[in-house]
């Protein structure tokens, strides 16, 4: 019986599926482009201070 225990339990780790290193660091790097693009579009947001002309 603790055999078939075993046996189940090495079947079972098997059959689920586990992320790949790959697709967790793409998602990283998406991750990292939205923020980014995030940065940036605040960045522009932003007055700015008004420039002043030459005397």
């Amino acid at each position: 019986m603790d055999s078939l225990h075993t046996v189940l339990r090495s079947l079972r780790s098997e059959t689920k599926s586990r992320r790949d290193h790959l697709d967790v660091f793409r998602e990283f790097l998406d991750h990292l482009d939205r923020a980014a693009r995030r940065r940036t579009t605040e960045k522009s947001a932003k007055p700015g201070k008004p420039k002043r002309g030459k005397r």
